[in-house]
């Protein structure tokens, strides 16, 4: 009743690499394999989600501090030996005439290559 497809035609299973039989438009050798594959995906998605979601927590936390302290600046040596990561921010507004500025959340602050400056609270 079914039949492997031609040798141009052969297909395997995303999950696991078997041969697929029966329908043309079928991707997965039986359940469990559908399940893992997606499975594993959403596991990929979780782990980037919750590891950027990580990164702008502990950059907020550094900027509060700094904040708390009354610093409206400082190094980056100081900044990435504190554990921030420039890389990690919310949004980006190019002002006309200024420098870039940055935000984590209700922070607002600008930077350059060797400091963090201007840091204010929306």
């Amino acid at each position: 009743m079914y039949k492997l497809l031609n040798e141009e035609e052969d297909r395997h299973c995303l999950e696991c690499g078997e041969p697929l039989y029966g329908r043309p438009d079928k991707k997965f050798c039986d359940k469990s394999c559908r399940s893992k594959y997606h499975g594993t995906i959403r596991r990929r998605h979780n782990m980037l989600y919750t590891s950027t979601l990580n990164g702008l927590n502990r950059n907020y936390a550094i900027l509060e501090q700094l904040y708390r302290f009354d610093s409206t600046g400082c190094t980056m040596a100081e900044l990435r030996a504190m554990g921030f990561v420039p890389e990690y921010v919310t949004q980006t507004v190019e002002k006309k005439g200024k420098h870039l500025e940055y935000r984590c959340f209700d922070f607002v602050y600008n930077l350059s290559a060797s400091k963090l400056f201007n840091l204010r609270r929306l």
